[in-house]
């Protein structure tokens, strides 16, 4: 192993203690234990590595450290006996060795079940016990915490037999000085040259956007795809070696391209973006001033990086009663952010009742039904790490759901059923709910009152909600009730999106402002705010509009003109079709 191996940083601990069980007399085999990714193979290369420098104890001296593929072994074994006799003479061999020779088995776990048959409970496993009980053959095998758990610890006589080592995650700081010592070998299988400044970035992007994995795995993989995209790009152009370099800027593209999350440095256009994200809002969700402030402010400070790195970008709870533009402003959230509605993850809590509610979202627990498929919020939230997350209705919800908000909102993370932990730091946590809402309704038919009517509102709140849960909240945000002025100023933005879907189909419409007072008028009812609005337009102006389509009455280049009827209680339509004049010579 020592001839090709990279050079193995910050892992003295771990490997002098290999070369201490090494040593000893019986027993001398070592399980390597850990998380995916964290080194434990490295472990073994630099145990190679010092024994080809000679700096372990005379046991040790010119030994060799030798590979065992499981997989290899039971390759092409389908008669009775040669797997047996395989391992057999991998036995001799290494014992003829007189421990000059130490087995390194990968995936040690393999070994359990590894040749056995119908007919035969005979193992690797159980072909090895008895040589490595008396310390004839040296050995050392990784596995992770969850395969030794699940297989090695059940089998008490090969757990007794290993001497467990934790491998744990590095720091950051050991990641970064890993990167350097594998700086030369990525320059030179690459052709380039790669920043300083790329390696500490490679570290602190793949330690605060790549959640799943472990150090040193994940920052080496974001150098190596970084400075690969950058090799092609120099070919592309062909370019020479000292024109292109990684730079910081090259690990942030392939973590955005990893997760979909955008944190490359900001550049004119996304500062324009966030600048304009409250104004372009307002465009959408009117009459609620102070909460389209606080979410984009909210937005502002994160995606700059000033705000708190442990939390979510921002957790809100919408309080007003219904049609006020509560769920309206998550979706408008969405399509800045993210171009797309579809970014919005959308639960309904009064789905959410029962002792098993919380099943569905974190995942059922082993041996429980649906255990493989995962949770709902968790693995949405796996899939789309940044993204809105709303939970409407949130006080229908079971009381026991609101304990993994806790979790959510204080330390951005939730492990689900299947034990893996899911990362909320960049997602928009808003929960929206109608407690109180009849004081607020109430309220507008009164003055001066504002402040006892948001007294009253949140002692409902409080009632209702721990304090736990409302004091991890960035803020909680109260929705007032739309004004007549302020619903038709929503009835305007629904009829420019009646009349964008005509267009396509080449038919103009026009509609007078009588017309658009008398919807008003017909439509509005103070409790449900602006959806009865759309609802009324669309069983009678689209339902209309749709008619005249299917009847022939308008065609492409046509202008349909609504107007109030007499009476100011209905609407007419007229058909405009324009006329073309033919010129003749």
């Amino acid at each position: 192993l020592a001839g090709k191996t990279d050079p193995v940083i910050g892992r003295d601990d771990e490997i002098d203690r290999v070369v201490s069980i090494l040593c000893r007399r019986t027993k001398n085999c070592v399980a390597l234990v850990g998380a995916a990714g964290v080194g434990k193979t490295a472990v073994a290369e630099a145990l190679a590595q010092r024994i080809a420098a000679g700096m372990v104890p005379d046991v040790l001296a010119g030994a060799r450290v030798i590979e065992l593929d499981v997989g290899a072994l039971v390759a092409g074994t389908k008669w009775r006996g040669s797997f047996e006799r395989r391992m057999k003479d991998v036995i001799k061999q290494v014992e003829a060795a007189d421990g000059k020779v130490i087995l390194f088995i990968d995936e040690m776990h393999m070994l359990l079940g590894a040749g056995r048959s119908r007919r035969s409970a005979m193992d690797a496993a159980n072909m090895l016990k008895p040589a490595l009980a008396r310390g004839r053959i040296r050995c050392v095998g990784a596995t992770t915490f969850d395969e030794y758990r699940k297989y090695i610890e059940k089998d008490a006589a090969l757990k007794r037999r290993f001497q467990k080592v934790q491998v744990e995650e590095p720091s950051m700081d050991t990641t970064i000085e890993i990167l350097q010592a594998l700086k030369k070998r990525h320059e030179h299988h690459h052709g380039l040259e790669i920043q300083d400044a790329a390696l500490v970035a490679a570290a602190q992007l793949a330690g605060r956007y790549i959640t799943g994995r472990q150090f040193p795995d994940k920052a080496i993989d974001l150098i190596d795809e970084a400075c690969a995209t950058a090799s092609k790009k120099m070919r592309q152009i062909n370019r020479k070696k000292a024109e292109v370099n990684t730079t910081k800027s090259s690990s942030a593209k392939v973590v955005s391209r990893w997760t979909g999350i955008p944190v490359t440095a900001l550049n004119q256009e996304e500062k324009d973006k966030l600048i304009c994200l409250a104004d372009r809002l307002h465009q959408r969700v009117v009459g609620q001033d102070e909460a389209v402030n606080l979410v984009a402010d909210a937005v502002l400070r994160s995606r700059v990086g000033l705000d708190h790195p442990g939390q979510p970008i921002g957790s809100f709870l919408f309080l007003g009663s219904t049609g006020v533009g509560k769920t309206e402003l998550a979706k408008a959230l969405a399509e800045q952010l993210f171009d797309s509605e579809k970014m919005l993850v959308r639960f309904d809590m009064s789905e959410y009742v029962g002792s098993s509610s919380v099943l569905r979202l974190v995942g059922a627990p082993p041996s429980y039904r649906g255990h493989e498929d995962g949770g709902q919020l968790t693995e949405k939230v796996r899939r789309n790490p940044y993204s809105v997350i709303l939970f409407d209705e949130v006080e229908k919800a079971d009381p026991s759901v609101f304990n993994i908000f806790l979790q959510i909102l204080d330390d951005s993370r939730l492990t689900d059923g299947r034990g893996q932990t899911v990362d909320f730091k960049n997602t928009i946590i808003i929960m929206t709910s109608n407690l109180g809402s009849d004081y607020l309704i109430s309220k507008t038919a009164r003055e001066n009152t504002t402040i006892s009517t948001q007294e009253l509102l949140m002692e409902q709140v409080c009632k209702h909600f721990k304090p736990e849960l409302l004091n991890r909240l960035s803020e909680i945000v109260i929705f007032e009730p739309l004004s007549h002025d302020k619903l038709k100023e929503i009835m305007k933005i629904q009829m420019k999106s009646i009349m964008a879907r005509v267009a396509t189909k080449g038919i103009s419409l026009s509609v007078s402002d009588a017309a658009l007072d008398t919807i008003l008028s017909e439509s509005y009812t103070p409790t449900y705010g602006a959806r009865p609005i759309r609802r009324w337009m669309q069983k009678n102006v689209m339902t209309t509009l749709s008619k005249m389509l299917v009847k022939g009455e308008a065609g492409e280049g046509s202008t349909i003109c609504i107007e109030a009827t007499d009476d100011n209680k209905g609407l007419k339509y007229e058909v405009v079709k324009e006329e073309k004049t033919h010129l003749g010579y």
